[in-house]
Order: structure tokens, then sequence, then C-alpha cells
């Protein structure tokens, strides 16, 4: 069996929310949704032997289908199963970009997983216990605890930590009728300070329904989804509001924004461009698009716009590291 552990320090959601850290850990954030998939452990270990895990050779890039499981060890020092991705594709090289997201100048992984294919375990879940495992990857060949394991992963049915949204949250209208239409966004506002993104797209779907015509609606519910890094479905609103309101520069910029997010690189530099020329100013939006010629591979153009942000906020980290990263190359 395809199958991969990894101890790494205790958390909670490991998603960047809630009482984590400050500081990103190693293994990334493995379980924050980004655009329908979970990416982790690239920091630290840029190199993975996958001819260590079965059936793959040493002349392999990547191994696929695989049971990659999440261990830690908690207050006691017991190494317990935190969470897992099936169906997991372990990269031996980490890959690395330039990206447009705004948590990081780049993203780099060693593994990733579809979202829906992985489980994080709430804390007083956390109950299956391992032997113990030095901290990063381990190649087990242990049969009967890789048995077990893999039992314990199929069959598990219990309760899940994954912040994602399904089809009805984003569909659903609240059931909560205002007399006034802003109050669908103060009540949206409640919702989102308790961390209830389901219910406050409720709200924002409900207020699209009684205003159809008016773009606050499409605005607010786009700007959740890019918050939780629902790329594609952002996208979709997004472009339903332009359609209300062709000349919206907020509008036109967060469809950019998005395109790029998505790596289409093409139609992300003609909305910046467009955005960019009645807002000249916007120094993240420049370097924004600087970094979609990057990934294009046009070095120059891109090396035009990170010095064009620089130059309008040479105090900004994210501008003087993307100077640096160009330089490099």
């Amino acid at each position: 069996m395809k199958i991969l552990f990894i101890t790494i320090p205790w958390m909670k959601y490991y998603s960047g929310e809630g009482d984590e850290e400050k500081a990103t850990p190693l293994c990334g954030y493995i379980f924050q949704n980004v655009n329908g998939y979970y990416y982790g452990y690239s920091e630290g270990l840029h190199t993975i032997a996958i001819e260590n895990i079965e059936g793959i050779s040493s002349d392999e890039e990547k191994a696929e289908d695989v049971l990659v499981v999440w261990t830690s060890k908690n207050a006691e020092n017991q190494n317990k199963i935190v969470g897992w991705y099936k169906k997991a594709t372990v990269y031996r090289k980490a890959k690395t970009s330039l990206t447009l997201d705004s948590d990081r100048v780049e993203l780099c992984y060693s593994i990733a997983a579809k979202s829906e294919d992985g489980t994080l375990l709430p804390t007083e879940l956390r109950l299956f216990e391992l032997k113990d495992m030095e901290e990063g990857i381990s190649f087990e060949n242990d049969f009967e605890l890789i048995k077990d394991v893999a039992m314990y992963t199929h069959n598990y049915g219990g309760e899940k930590f994954n912040t994602l949204l399904n089809n009805k949250d984003l569909t659903a209208e609240s059931v909560l009728n205002f007399a006034e239409y802003e109050m669908y966004f103060s009540k949206a506002d409640e919702f989102l300070a308790k961390d209830l993104y389901g219910k406050a797209i409720r709200c924002f779907n409900k207020a699209i329904a009684v205003e159809p015509d008016l773009v606050m609606g499409y605005e607010c519910k786009g700007s959740i989804l890019l918050s939780l890094k629902m790329y594609d479905e952002a996208l979709e609103v997004y472009k339903k509001a332009a359609q209300v309101e062709e000349d919206n520069d907020e509008v036109c910029y967060c469809i950019g924004l998005l395109y790029g997010l998505k790596e289409d690189y093409d139609k992300c530099i003609n909305y910046l461009t467009g955005y960019i020329e009645g807002h000249p100013a916007d120094s993240n939006a420049i370097a924004e698009r600087g970094i979609a010629y990057y990934n294009l591979g046009n070095i120059e153009k891109a090396k035009v716009d990170f010095a064009r942000a620089y130059q309008m906020d040479s105090d900004n980290p994210v501008f003087h590291k993307l100077i640096k990263y160009v330089a490099a190359k």
C-alpha cells in the first residue's frame, strides 16, 4: 500500500485561523483549502525519497494515490493521528512558484490532495496512538501498523474539523426576512464574527435575491469566497457583479486577481492593466501584475512592475522580496 507518515507540531486547525501560531509551521497550513486543494510539507524538506513508497521507482518524479497520514505529539507526548490525505500526490522535489496569494509570496509544497479527500480530526477525537516517530517523514514497513491505519482512515465516519462549504451553503438563501436591505449585511457580519461563513453567504444570497441589480451583495459574497480561497466560486460571483455594473473598478481588479490566483495569467494581466490605468498609484496591483508576467516567462516586464511597486513603497517587505527573487533568476 502506498502510505506515508509525517510527524508535525501539534496544532488545532492547521489552516492559519483560530488559535494558530503567528509563524507558519514548516509543514505549512496543511488543511487550508486553496481552491479545492490542500498543500503541505515543503519548507525544510525540498526532496522526498519517494522510491521508499511501495511501487515507486527511483526514476519517478511523483507518487500518486498515496495515503498521507499526519501525526503529532500531544501534551502527554503521545504520537496521535491528527488527520490524513487520501489519493494524495507526493513529489520528489518541492514545487515552487510565485503566487498572487496575499498570505505568501511563494507557493511551495511537496504534497497535494483534493480538499474533499482530506480529514482533519477535532482535538478530542485524536485518539489513534502510534509508536514514537521522529518529526518529519517516516517510511513504515510494519505491515500490522499499516493495515490498522488503513482500516481506521477508510472506515472513519466521525466529525471533521475541515472548514469546507458545500453547494447548499453557496446557493441557499437565508430564511430571515428584513424590512431594510442593509440588515442582511449586518446579520452577515454577526455570522462572520463567529466564523459561520455558510450562514453569512446565505444572507448575501438573500440580499442578491431581494436586490439583484445592486452590486453590493455580489461584492460581499465574492469577498468572503476570495478570503476562503474558493477562487472558482468567487470568480463566478464577480463576473455576475460585472454584468450588473460594468464600470466597477474594484470588481475589475478582483476578477484580474482571481484569474491570477487560478493561474490564467493572460486574463489576469488584461484585467489588472485595465484597473491600473485608472489607479496608477495602486502598488499592490502593479506588483501582482508583475507576478503574472513572471509566471508567463516575461521577466523584463515583471522586473519593471516590481521596481515600480517598490519605488512607490520601499518599506513593503513583499516588494523587496520580489525584487530579490527576480534578480536571482
